[in-house]
């Protein structure tokens, strides 16, 4: 599973071991709903397939998570057909904390015209997100 290439990558610790917050890391994406590329407990990566979105994803507006520009008709994040990946690694930090790290890739297309994507790029908040759920359901 890859998780980033040279996409931002975002690192949060959070006060739980990897131990416990791998198992709240699976939780936090099934909670979600996305359809899994795979989980690696050994290694503590998860990955997601791709997503298909529209105007909202996890109960919030598209353009709270990514930055895609903007048309005549408001931002791009919204109100285009978003693919979303995203994936996310347990790492080790000191005795008793872990640290979650986070990489989202994304583009938009305008709905039914067949051109060229829009790279998007994160706003964080989404990762920032994935590590509150984690540090909530280990603790």
């Amino acid at each position: 599973m890859l998780l980033t290439r040279d996409q931002y990558l975002s690192s949060d610790t959070i006060t739980a071991p990897p131990a416990r917050a791998w198992p709240a890391l699976v939780q936090t994406y099934a909670s979600f709903g996305v359809p899994l590329q795979g989980a690696d407990a050994a290694r503590r990566v998860i990955a997601t397939q791709y997503v298909h979105a529209h105007a909202t994803f996890a109960g919030e507006r598209m353009s709270r998570w990514l930055e895609c520009g903007s048309t005549m008709t408001g931002e791009i994040a919204t109100n285009y057909e978003i693919t979303l990946r995203f994936g996310t690694l347990i790492d080790s930090s000191v005795v008793g904390r872990s640290i979650v790290r986070t990489a989202v890739t994304a583009t938009a297309i305008a709905p039914g015209s067949g051109t060229t994507p829009v790279e998007c790029s994160t706003r964080g908040a989404l990762e920032r997100r994935i590590a509150a759920l984690v540090a909530s359901k280990s603790g």
